[in-house]
């Protein structure tokens, strides 16, 4: 597996994975659309082991305890303190995984084209559905 890479909008934080993700997904809970400013938040999850950020200064990467999440479970949610660019998350209960945003992946991401579409209750009602994707009212229990 090549090694990924990519950054928050402004360049201060800059992610290297070094394997395949574990999954993808598309996520229309209404955490994930707040905390992207979009009606859904296309996502890529990682092993935490094969992530590596490295940042400009240290104390720019933040962290977010988003309680509102759908899940019920807190998702820590790390962001550029300086452009706000979010640049990955850890859901409790699964810190051996890290979720990150596709879109701040750089280069070809053809093949992360999410099979899956969670928290579809919540999915704004104009947004299409990806073709081909199952879709899920919530979150499947053994997620």
């Amino acid at each position: 597996m090549p090694t990924r890479t990519g950054s928050c909008l402004c360049g201060s934080i800059k992610i290297t994975i070094t394997g395949a993700p574990v999954s993808t997904n598309l996520c229309h809970c209404t955490s994930c659309q707040k905390s992207t400013g979009a009606a859904s938040a296309f996502i890529a999850v990682f092993n935490t082991s094969e992530i590596t950020y490295s940042m400009s200064e240290l104390s720019i990467i933040k962290t977010y305890d988003d309680t509102s999440a759908e899940s019920g479970r807190i998702v820590k949610r790390k962001f550029c303190g300086r452009c706000g660019g979010p640049v990955g998350g850890i859901r409790e209960g699964f810190e051996q995984f890290c979720i990150v945003p596709i879109g701040v992946l750089d280069g070809d991401r053809a093949d992360l084209k999410p099979p899956v579409e969670f928290f579809h209750k919540s999915k704004i009602h104009w947004a299409p559905t990806l073709p081909d994707s199952k879709c899920f009212a919530t979150l499947p229990s053994q997620l």
